[in-house]
């Protein structure tokens, strides 16, 4: 009598055809094996990985995976691996340890001391997420090419966007040790060539910038209140507060303010403000309180600089009116380029709008917030990553397929399954769709389901 372990569907695990059974066994199998290894050996560093190890770690994987489908396509489980139950349990696989990462804080050593060894604070570097992206990239690899061929109809719909996803996938995940981020502190009619790393140390630039000005633009201050003891802003009055702009006007903590004149930028002169436009000069406002049993105060207010102080209205010993720090709209940084190869040209780097030079991105990335409008320091941040382009590609294709097969539409499918020679159903052409031969059990209530006989009901 055989005791051999069963699925759901009463046929035995391990036997002819796979199915769903045998791909959780292969994730728990994974994960156990995963996190066995982040116990004894520890996590994985993303940077042995780097270039060119990557790069043929890349083409060795795909090398294998033609190869397999190419002449033992024959063995169950590379069969397995391009079918339906393959593809379902690596996503969920992928899409637990995801949710294991949404729930702890990624790179914090505040984490309990299991997570950390468990590797769940840096999942993406842990044995579990490696296994997990292998079966995911094993199962997608097989789908993609088990539609290769023959390459007409939605064929090539299905092969553009899997192969696409792959080609991202994989690019994305072995390409990440070749990222370089880089931080260059610019000070004008300084050049510099030397930046900070990751990791603090200094590194030598094919770039080199000099900072001729740094730019802010800022937004206008708000209106607020402040205890008088403490300067701290009033609780709850947020949703009250509002721009100062001349002649606007509002009501905060049940006083009655009204803008009188507004300057962007000014100083003091013998108790009042003037506009001017001199190195470290602040906004400033002449207002009008009003409280609710009629009492009426009216005085300046100003934000402050690095070279002024913060000036508040006091309306009694409790309450003041305040104007808040005015925030940055925009900052860029004007530049003179001189690169490796003798090009020099000026330019202006802004916030998401970054420069190319010399194979790199410069982004403006911050600045002595201290001092405000009047920095003058300016952060550029550099950013190196040569696999974007095998990305973009890769996503591309992704589009171009989905495209291909919204057009194409109802079109007729390939008459034939050139692995089995037998009619072959689609069930559906979403990411990851597998082809469902007739040998397998049909999930289509329409259709007489297939009776398989099992190896093990062959032994007596």
């Amino acid at each position: 009598m055989n005791s051999a372990p069963t699925s759901g569907s009463g046929k035995p695990i391990w036997v002819k055809p796979w199915g769903y059974a045998e791909g959780w066994f292969i994730c728990l199998a994974l994960l156990i094996t995963g996190f066995s290894l982040q116990l004894t050996i520890g996590g994985l560093d993303p940077q042995t990985l780097s270039w060119p190890l990557n790069a043929y770690l890349g083409g060795g994987i795909t090398l294998l995976l033609v190869v397999l489908w190419s002449f033992a396509r024959n063995l169950e489980i590379v069969r397995w691996l391009a079918r339906a139950p393959a593809a379902i349990t690596s996503i969920a696989l992928i899409t637990f340890l995801v949710l294991l990462m949404g729930f702890t804080l990624q790179g914090s050593q505040g984490n309990p001391v299991w997570v950390q060894k468990l590797g769940l604070n840096h999942m993406t570097r842990s044995w579990p997420f490696l296994f997990g992206i292998a079966f995911f990239t094993a199962s997608l690899g097989m789908a993609t090419l088990k539609r290769l061929l023959p390459f007409r109809g939605r064929n090539i719909g299905f092969f553009l966007n899997h192969a696409g996803l792959y080609i991202a996938l994989l690019a994305g995940i072995l390409g990440a040790a070749d990222l370089q981020r880089i931080t260059m502190d610019l000070r004008p009619g300084e050049v510099v060539w030397v930046g900070t790393d990751q990791r603090g140390q200094l590194r030598e630039l094919p770039v080199a910038l000099q900072l001729y000005s740094f730019n802010m633009e800022e937004f206008n201050p708000k209106m607020t209140v402040v205890t008088s003891d403490s300067a701290r802003m009033v609780d709850g009055i947020e949703t009250q507060m509002f721009e100062i702009t001349k002649g606007a006007r509002g009501t905060i903590a049940g006083l009655d303010i009204e803008v009188l004149e507004y300057y962007p930028l000014a100083m003091a002169f013998d108790g009042r403000y003037e506009p001017v436009n001199e190195h470290g000069a602040a906004p400033a406002a002449l207002v009008r309180a009003r409280s609710g049993q009629g009492r009426s105060i009216e005085g300046w207010i100003s934000s402050g600089s690095f070279m002024l102080t913060h000036m508040f209205l006091p309306i009694d010993s409790t309450y003041a009116v305040a104007m808040t720090i005015p925030g940055s709209a925009s900052y860029s940084s004007d530049v003179a380029v001189y690169t490796a190869s003798g090009d020099v040209f000026d330019t202006r780097i802004e916030v998401n709008k970054p420069v190319s030079a010399e194979g790199w991105k410069l982004y403006q990335y911050s600045y002595d917030q201290r001092f405000g409008r009047y920095s003058q320091l300016s952060v550029i941040e550099l950013i190196r990553d040569p696999w974007l382009p095998v990305v973009y590609t890769g996503i591309f294709m992704l589009l171009l397929g989905s495209v291909y097969l919204m057009f194409l539409g109802k079109a007729p499918l390939p008459a034939e399954d050139t692995e089995t020679g037998q009619e072959a159903q689609v069930h559906d052409e979403g990411a990851f769709a597998m082809l469902v031969e007739e040998d397998a059990v049909s999930t289509n209530p329409q259709k007489k389901a297939v009776t398989p006989t099992y190896e093990s009901e062959l032994v007596s």
